[in-house]
């Protein structure tokens, strides 16, 4: 997949659903080595202004240049006024490399069929405006490009804002990993090949941090599909799949 860091694959205008008289003019382009700098920059604001640490755990120095030139993915841009507003990724894992899907109950038959909807990072002043949701359609689009129908996620359970907005993009959770020593990551997936999963109620209702509910239900062959805020707390709503996650 080819794509010259010097096009704009979109550009346009903004409105916050709060402001609607406050609009944002943008464009979104493919990041190249000549960005390096400007990455690095970025990504390290946005991990100091976290409120838990656990919601990131930055990667090795060299995950940006792997997603520079196409090793194993693309980063992205969007721009305001020509200055970065948000930084996502495309992770396209080879053979051999690291990949998110392994570490589902019943991986995907082929492996290279499987993009990383990787990290997405939005400067605070511009939240509100759906750039998370903009930022995974754009992966969408690039991951069928790319032929990788089968997209995946790994999302920190501290981290409400980024698994919420994962399941209003039709992902759902198929599984609960320990990772960085013990920090709890919940697993997503989509089958972009499979009709949207559909579930008429839940089949089991999870609170957040009752991890051995969470490995059951996932045991049990279950999906967790939906958020419910309950008396302030959060609770997983699980489902069954018609279907396999992956085939």
């Amino acid at each position: 997949m080819l794509i010259s860091a010097a096009q704009w694959l979109d550009s346009g205008t903004l409105a916050a659903a709060s402001e609607p008289d406050r609009t944002l003019s943008f464009h979104f382009r493919r990041m190249g080595a000549g960005d390096r700098v400007e990455i690095i920059a970025f990504r390290e604001a946005i991990f100091g202004a976290l409120p838990d640490p656990d919601m990131y755990v930055p990667e090795v120095p060299e995950f940006v240049d792997w997603h520079l030139e196409g090793e194993r993915g693309f980063t992205f841009g969007l721009f305001i006024d020509n200055a970065l507003a948000a930084l996502t990724i495309l992770g396209l894992p080879q053979a051999g490399m690291p990949n998110f899907a392994s570490d589902l109950p019943t991986p995907p038959a082929n492996l290279m069929d499987v993009a990383h909807i990787a990290s997405s990072m939005v400067d605070p002043r511009y939240r509100g405006f759906g750039l998370q949701k903009r930022l995974f359609a754009y992966r969408t689009l690039m991951a069928l490009g790319a032929k990788r129908p089968i997209l995946t996620a790994r999302v920190a359970l501290t981290n409400p804002i980024s698994w919420r907005n994962m399941f209003s993009c039709g992902m759902v959770i198929g599984q609960l990993l320990v990772m960085h020593g013990d920090k709890l990551r919940f697993l997503f997936i989509r089958d972009l090949r499979q009709p949207p999963y559909a579930f008429s109620a839940p089949a089991a209702l999870v609170a957040l941090r009752d991890i051995e509910a969470h490995r059951q239900a996932l045991a049990d062959g279950l999906v967790g599909f939906k958020a419910i805020l309950q008396d302030g707390a959060w609770i997983i709503a699980y489902g069954r799949p018609a279907a396999r996650l992956c085939d």
